[in-house]
């Protein structure tokens, strides 16, 4: 049972992560037909991360209080339903719209999902835990793959009416499939500890890089020289290597701990000042090995500062406090690739990762000193 769950749930985060990740390759398409900037482009991933933030927090809280498989389902349908309203949308605003509602019903899955996956693999979360996590990897992978053919048959809007549809496959699946709650605690609390906010805000700044080069990655390859196909199959490989990233995250972590974030963080600054230098294809295989194993690390590090009280609660704040600056990363990143161009603009990516780096490392010495006092 515990197998049959942790797929259907990694399913469901699959295609949460396909329906945001199929803007970004769409972009050359949506800008010419709209007539929008880059800065306008990169609201289209705001619009959605800002409401996605502002629901973390109460999507753990209220994930533990009337089940997490609950939520999960809801979450699902909900997400699927919303993205296929883009159907239906002929102007910007309309648009911008759309993926805020889309947002809000994807904004409540991973708190309750990471919650329920550390309780019921408790001495093997981290690599649980980056089995999961491979759904942003393979959801930002297989985006491409389904919504560039579509959009260059029919039409952009279809693409999101088919992945709407494979994803509600899902959520009914788990709906019917995994009967009964699997995961609730007998008392909720919620609070949050003060030794999650650092770990919060490094995580604030990792994931406006992610966004931010995810966003605009088909965009700057095409503008270094590269067809937008290739440049959409670069973005799939650097997704499909990244499964195998998650994995590594999760079980690094299972065997440093804590001391693996650090290790992935400096790696990320350094492959991704590589590809802003050079552009070059190479950078991908390595870069698809960091980039996407931090997201497992830092789940499975922000689940051992919590208690089974408070456990959807800290998850949610601390995706919170990230999404908060994945909604930020697009649009900062926007508009520094039109007022200074797509290299110099890419250079704040790595910058952001040392960044990150510093402020664990700041954490690390915090808690080393609180130990010595406590002993």
């Amino acid at each position: 049972m515990r197998r049959r769950l942790l797929l259907l749930v990694s399913l469901g985060w699959i295609f949460n992560y396909a329906h945001r990740m199929a803007i970004p390759p769409l972009i050359p398409m949506i800008k010419a037909e709209l007539g929008i900037n880059n800065a306008e482009a990169g609201l289209l991933m705001t619009s959605l991360l800002l409401p996605y933030a502002l629901i973390q927090v109460p999507a753990g809280y209220f994930g533990d209080r009337i089940g997490r498989k609950r939520l999960l389902v809801l979450s699902i349908i909900g997400y699927s339903l919303s993205s296929a309203l883009i159907i239906f949308a002929r102007e910007y605003w309309e648009l911008l719209a759309v993926r805020a509602i889309y947002g809000l019903f994807s904004g409540l899955y991973y708190a309750p999902a990471t919650a329920l996956i550390s309780e019921v693999y408790r001495e093997r979360k981290g690599s649980a835990l980056g089995v999961f996590m491979i759904g942003p990897p393979v959801g930002s992978g297989i985006a491409p793959i389904i919504v560039v053919p579509i959009a260059l048959d029919l039409e952009w809007r279809y693409a999101f009416l088919v992945l709407s549809v494979m994803s509600l496959l899902v959520g009914l699946a788990l709906a019917f499939v995994v009967r009964g709650e699997v995961s609730k605690p007998s008392r909720v609390s919620f609070s949050i500890p003060k030794n999650v906010f650092l770990l919060s805000a490094a995580n604030f700044i990792v994931l406006a890089a992610f966004f931010g080069l995810l966003t605009f990655l088909v965009s700057f390859l095409v503008n270094s020289g590269v067809s937008i196909e290739m440049a959409s199959l670069l973005f799939s490989l650097l997704s499909v290597i990244g499964i195998a990233g998650s994995l590594f995250g999760g079980g690094l972590y299972d065997r440093i701990g804590r001391k693996s974030i650090t290790v992935v963080f400096g790696l990320n600054a350094l492959l991704t000042f590589v590809l802003t230098v050079t552009a070059s294809p190479l950078v991908i295989v390595p870069l698809g090995l960091t980039f996407y194993s931090v997201g497992a690390i830092v789940t499975a590090y922000t689940s051992e500062k919590a208690s089974g009280e408070n456990l959807g609660s800290v998850m949610g704040f601390v995706n919170m406090v990230g999404f908060f600056g994945a909604t930020i990363g697009p649009y900062f990143l926007g508009l520094l690739i039109d007022g200074f161009g797509y290299k110099m603009a890419f250079l704040s990516i790595p910058v952001m990762y040392l960044l990150a780096w510093a402020i664990i490392k700041v954490e690390e010495k915090l808690e080393e000193k609180e130990d010595l006092s406590r002993t």
